[in-house]
């Protein structure tokens, strides 16, 4: 099977419990750990060399030589350090005084996050079609065993010589294809280890280039957030390929969740796994496409606010267009911010300013920068600020709607049809995950510029994750009970077809 540049080789193993089968061997266990951390490694890779390909030709087209091509490249990785939630410090002064910076510009960090969070997906596929196929294969090998084995005691040979037969015997050949089935490598979280593995070395080397650079990395701050970043990255792959399914778990998970009672237990067992975290996943899009949506309105509005910020930084063509870049990556903690923003608790812009529909109060002195001509201005709430509660109306909607149709499916596919406390349970697993996403996004999108007015920006995480389980939950039940009962109805009249409308959504 044909693999991408950005996951190249990932090894498909088997998440089956393999504890009978003999150790695998040492050359097998190499090749799958190289694969892994190359895997892991390019994805880092690829998304450090887009902000060292920005930077770079910033230096090229600036008048200013500044610190060289080697400063360039090192405020490059000290960006895709920044981009991963790392605070960094830069000099105030020649007294030599620092101050953290640590707002990250998310959108250069999500390259590099988005290639390690489909290379551990297609890990975790293949690793089902691995299982499947081989199971397949297995059973046909026992069968056909299992016929030769009983025309072969039938032509009268004893019982006691079969161990006799090497080579020709079917004994003998079942024997030889026993030693040839050895336990996958490594187990299907081993090789996701490896894959974190890989990214982390490329992190390493960053933190270690950018410590001399003018934004400076202290590896012991910036090495747990790339470890906390790469491990939540690599299990949303594993999570958003078919959910917290019993059969994904490791044996002893396994055993463990036997033994706890019944209604704890449904969710791993649900066959339809998948469609809880899908539907979190469509929660949060519809949230964070309404906070961009939401962005654009007022940067259209304020549109001639924001123009008269970027002439003022920088006369230059060259300055200009770098405001512009650092604008573009800074656009997805505004779409988090705005859709903080509609959620309720919205967020500060410093100083302990909050920033609500309901009301804006407490701005401090702001620096000139075209994406701050968007905030609203101060004051009390109106009609038109509080339209911006639709977003999380329209996010709870998505979600009900997706947990409802993963039993539409199933029936349109011939699969046992969900009962509809099971859809109900996934509308609100999916909206306990869309809650738990929006807390880990929050959190990334704020941060630091300094201290004083600046020291604190963008949404309080916990706030914000528990106003977005609290909606998709209130409006993405109801609609998926609703829509459960109406499309499983609709298809008993229609035949088990699919309906064109629903079954290509």
């Amino acid at each position: 099977m044909s693999r991408p540049i950005a996951d190249p080789g990932l090894l498909p193993l088997s998440v089956r419990d393999h504890s009978a089968a003999p150790p695998a061997r040492l050359g097998d266990r190499l090749r799958t750990a190289g694969a892994g951390m190359a895997g892991g490694a390019v994805a880092a890779g690829v998304g450090l060399g887009v902000p060292a390909v920005a930077v770079l030709a910033h230096w090229i087209i600036s008048a200013d030589p500044g610190a060289g091509p080697e400063g360039a490249l090192r405020t490059a990785a000290a960006l895709w350090l920044l981009g991963h939630g790392a605070e960094l410090l830069r000099a105030t002064g020649a007294d030599g005084g620092t101050a953290p910076v640590g707002l990250p510009p998310l959108l250069i960090g999500l390259l590099p996050v988005w290639l390690l969070y489909r290379s551990a997906r297609r890990a975790t596929e293949a690793a089902e079609q691995a299982e499947a196929a081989e199971t397949a294969v297995l059973a046909e090998a026992a069968l056909a065993v299992g016929v030769a084995r009983t025309e072969f005691t039938g032509r009268g040979r004893p019982a006691g010589n079969r161990e006799a037969a090497r080579g020709g015997a079917p004994e003998g050949r079942a024997a030889a294809d026993e030693e040839s089935l050895h336990a996958p490598a490594y187990s299907a979280f081993g090789t996701l280890g490896w894959l974190c593995a890989g990214y982390l070395l490329v992190g390493l080397g960053a933190v270690l280039y950018a410590d001399d650079g003018p934004l400076r990395a202290v590896p012991a701050e910036a090495l747990p957030r790339l470890c906390a970043v790469c491990a939540v990255t690599v299990l949303c792959g594993t999570w958003a390929s078919g959910g917290l399914a019993e059969r994904r778990l490791p044996p002893g998970v396994r055993a463990a969740l036997r033994r706890l009672p019944r209604a704890l237990r449904a969710p791993f067992g649900y066959p339809e796994a998948g469609a809880g975290p899908r539907a979190a996943a469509r929660g949060v899009a519809v949230l964070l496409c309404g906070g961009a949506l939401l962005v654009a309105v007022s940067l259209a509005v304020h549109g001639t606010e924001a123009r008269d910020a970027l002439l003022v930084l920088d006369g230059t063509v060259p300055g200009r267009a770098s405001v512009l870049l650092l604008c573009l990556a800074l656009v997805p903690n505004a779409a988090v911010w705005a859709a903080a923003y509609g959620l309720g608790p919205g967020f500060t812009a410093g100083a302990g300013s909050t920033v609500t529909a309901l009301a804006t109060t407490g701005y401090p002195e702001l620096p000139r920068f075209p994406l701050l001509a968007a905030l609203p201005s101060e004051g009390p709430g109106s009609p038109l600020t509080w339209a911006a509660g639709a977003i999380p109306v329209m996010a709870g909607l998505a979600v009900g709607r997706r947990a409802a149709l993963a039993a539409y499916r199933a029936r349109a596919a011939g699969r046992p049809v969900p009962a509809w406390w099971q859809t109900l349970l996934t509308a609100m697993y999916g909206a306990m995950v869309c809650g738990l996403a929006m807390t880990l996004i929050a959190a990334a999108s704020g941060g630091t510029l300094g201290t004083g007015a600046l020291a604190r920006l963008g949404p309080d995480a916990w706030t914000t994750g528990v106003a977005a389980a609290a909606w998709t939950g209130a409006f993405g039940l109801p609609t998926a009970l609703v829509l459960h009962g109406w499309w499983l109805r609709k298809s008993r009249w229609r035949g088990a077809g699919p309906d064109p409308v629903t079954a290509t959504a």
